[in-house]
């Protein structure tokens, strides 16, 4: 069995955008040593950026997502 040779950057997590719901994928910025997530989607502002770990940004998102559906309840 080999390994795939793609960055973990490269890899879909399956999480979506709060706003939009598009395939949203969290990501290491090379700039800054930290972790960040966007929304695909340009004319969507929705975007996460600063976290130390691929797991914290994962949960802000997710904690995001759930504060965008309890705003239009």
């Amino acid at each position: 069995m080999s390994r795939s040779n793609r960055e973990p950057g490269d890899v879909r997590w399956g999480w979506d955008c709060p706003r939009c719901d598009r395939a949203t994928r969290v990501r290491r910025d090379p700039s800054t040593g930290t972790y960040r997530w966007e929304c695909p989607d340009e004319t969507c502002p929705a975007v996460g950026f600063g976290f130390i770990s691929r797991r914290r940004a994962r949960l802000a998102l997710r904690e995001f997502r759930k504060r965008e559906e309890n705003v239009y309840r």
